[in-house]
């Protein structure tokens, strides 16, 4: 015959045996999660869009805008994404010819010259109607807000250069 007192002792280490193995296979499950999305975004990094739209969101939340601030941010936010993406759509072409001019036995320079003025053009020209759209909405701002403004795209501007690779 049994003894009853060991049948109960057995029964009670059940529930914290399994309650060890469960906090066991969750931990080890938690782990290759943790693990796979390390090495997703290793061989996966996030795009210059999913970054710019961060900084987007944290700039926002730092200017503390109202509602019609926050209506001028979104469209100004749309108009640089717009004149960005127009700027690249311009230049990428002329660099491109002018690299491919660099490229041959017997490179015209006047060429490679004229296509890199004319993409430094059109360059100037988007950064004057960016400008323009920044103080535009710069005008929705209060003086504070401005200032706050100014001292984020300077420090963001900052990083993004110190952080760029040094050219030979």
């Amino acid at each position: 015959m049994s003894d009853p007192g060991s049948a109960g002792a057995a029964t009670a280490g059940r529930p914290r045996h399994r309650l060890l193995t469960v906090t066991l296979i969750v931990s080890a499950l938690l782990n290759v999660c943790f693990i796979a999305g390390a090495a997703w975004t290793h061989w996966y990094p996030p795009g210059p869009g999913a970054i710019q739209e961060e900084r987007y969101r944290q700039m926002r939340a730092e200017l503390d805008l109202d509602a019609k601030q926050r209506q001028a941010f979104d469209a100004y936010v749309v108009a640089m994404r717009a004149h960005s993406e127009q700027m690249r759509q311009e230049i990428g072409p002329l660099f491109g010819a002018a690299w491919r001019e660099i490229a041959k036995p017997t490179a015209e320079s006047a060429q490679v010259m004229r296509l890199f003025d004319e993409a430094a053009e059109k360059r100037r020209q988007a950064q004057r109607e960016m400008t323009a759209q920044t103080l535009e909405f710069l005008a929705t701002l209060t003086p504070e807000q401005r200032s706050k403004f100014v001292a984020i795209a300077r420090e963001r501007r900052a990083s993004w250069l110190h952080s760029r690779p040094a050219r030979p």
